[in-house]
């Protein structure tokens, strides 16, 4: 199609829509001036099933509109047009017909242009459907058809789709005075488009606050990892006590053997760890002081020192196997291993 082809054929379009729009903005006007001068005229209740006849006609002509945008059999203008006969039909005074036709008739014509853009972008994917540059994507990519008055069809990024599918969609698609601008977003997968809807405010909020609930669970589960917040499981305890009657060096539980027996833990899949009712995190500090140990720079109680691990109780245990008869054999130290069913680390709280 010639371009003066195509600039006809899109301005005749608009022709009959401004018609049909001028024609409803005309009755709209004559009908409420109407009502209003029959509402203060001491004989408008007499006349009321004759002012319904005029409202039914504002019916007829938002139907007509939709018959022209080709959206008629389409469920929410056909839902709209029958919700406006409705109402027109229960009011019981010239007061509540004028409310009827006031509360209606915007609401009637912004579904019927709703549903008028929304077939505009399935006829845009229909043709992008049949592009064969679409049909040959592999990847999952997006892409966003735009339609302006001045500018035409634009398709960013460029490339995408064929000049053909451009002019096909430029001679179908008509943007003038009901909608100024169009812009399509699609998804492509495995060769076949879909539209990506455009969100209402409502939903946007409604999609915004589940990303902010999971962001909370994300952090939350982040900040339990690291130590931040209390963690519970099953796990077990592991309590080293010096040697019997041990005062030597050799005798006594020292910050290495607690090092050793943490990094063994981790080794075994441990998800968190406490010493003495400290949380580790991964600044935590492990040292002796004389004859005290320190963990995240507090004493903790010694013979026995008690630590706390969570994750697979059999596989935490076994893991420190060698450690235990490492200790207990060379060094006559002893160590017990309790597996439990649940365990709760206490958060790390910096003082």
């Amino acid at each position: 199609m010639s371009k003066s082809n195509q600039t006809m054929s899109i301005k005749n379009v608009f022709i009959i829509l401004i018609f049909f729009m001028l024609l409803l903005n005309i009755v709209l006007l004559a009908g409420g001036g109407y009502l209003l001068y029959r509402q203060l005229n001491p004989t408008a209740e007499k006349d009321l099933i004759s002012k319904q006849e005029a409202a039914y006609d504002l019916v007829e002509y938002n139907r007509r509109l939709a018959q022209s945008l080709g959206v008629e059999n389409r469920a929410q203008v056909h839902e709209a047009l029958s919700r406006f006969s409705y109402e027109i039909q229960l009011v019981t005074n010239a007061d509540e017909l004028n409310k009827a036709i006031l509360a209606n008739g915007n609401r009637t014509q912004e579904k019927i242009l709703e549903e008028f853009e929304t077939k505009q972008r399935e006829t845009v994917l229909a043709f992008v459907n049949q592009d064969p540059n679409v049909m040959a994507l592999e990847n999952k990519s997006k892409f966003s058809v735009k339609l302006g008055r001045e500018d035409g069809v634009q398709v960013e990024p460029e490339g995408i789709l064929t000049p053909e599918t451009i002019e096909k969609i430029a001679d179908n698609i008509a943007v003038g005075d009901l909608v100024q601008n169009l812009t399509v977003d699609i998804e492509v997968e495995n060769g076949k488009g879909q539209l990506v809807v455009p969100l209402s405010v409502a939903d946007q909020i409604r999609a915004l606050n589940r990303e902010i609930d999971s962001l909370r669970v994300t952090v939350h589960d982040l900040r339990t990892q690291a130590g931040f917040a209390p963690m519970s499981g099953p796990g077990i305890i592991v309590r080293i006590y010096d040697a019997e009657d041990g005062y030597t060096n050799d005798t006594i539980v020292h910050e290495t053997d607690i090092r050793d027996t943490i990094n063994e833990l981790f080794a075994a899949g441990a998800n968190g760890i406490a010493v003495g009712g400290q949380r580790l995190t991964a600044t935590s500090a492990i040292r002796c002081v004389g004859p005290s140990i320190l963990v995240n720079d507090e004493r903790i109680a010694v013979n026995p020192v008690e630590i706390h691990a969570i994750g697979d109780p059999a596989v935490l245990s076994s893991g420190l196997d060698i450690m235990r008869i490492t200790l207990e054999l060379s060094r006559q130290l002893r160590v017990e291993i309790d597996e439990v069913e649940n365990l709760t680390l206490p958060a790390y709280i910096k003082r």
